[in-house]
């Protein structure tokens, strides 16, 4: 009896990692840092005059995920700067590709590397708005 328990004890695991196996790769498969999420984000922030580079690192898994966002600028002026903020929301707004539930670029640098602050002031927006917040402000349908 002892060998058969031992057996059984044997297969169950096996049984458990075949039924968890679907869920780990759901998981797992849908990670990316820069394939569903990377690639819209930066095709339409890269589109903007004065913009000089983005990171994008994001994950979407099982309906819910991350996105952060930083805008390399291609200047030292603040209002230059400002200006290119309005224009990266608007861009990353009107991109098809980006979903409603998604965060616009956390952070904006300037030319020498140091962080804008308060990079949405004076746009309309309380802390960092997610895609469909900015699409309605702007009035972009996709």
């Amino acid at each position: 009896m002892t060998g058969s328990n031992r057996a059984r004890r044997g297969r169950w695991p096996a049984a458990l990692l075949a039924l968890a196996a679907p869920v780990v790769a759901l998981a797992l498969g849908g990670c990316s840092s820069s394939g569903d999420c990377g690639e819209p984000y930066s095709r339409a922030i890269l589109a903007v005059d004065g913009v000089a580079s983005t990171d994008v690192d994001c994950s979407e898994q099982l309906g819910g995920g991350w996105q952060r966002v930083g805008v390399h600028l291609e200047t030292l002026d603040e209002q230059e700067a400002r200006s290119a903020v309005e224009q990266v929301l608007r861009a990353v707004a009107a991109e098809p590709d980006i979903k409603d539930v998604w965060a616009t670029p956390q952070h904006y640098y300037l030319e020498d590397g140091s962080e804008l602050a308060d990079p949405r002031q004076g746009l309309g927006f309380n802390g960092v708005p997610d895609v469909g917040d900015v699409r309605e402000h702007y009035g972009i349908t996709g």
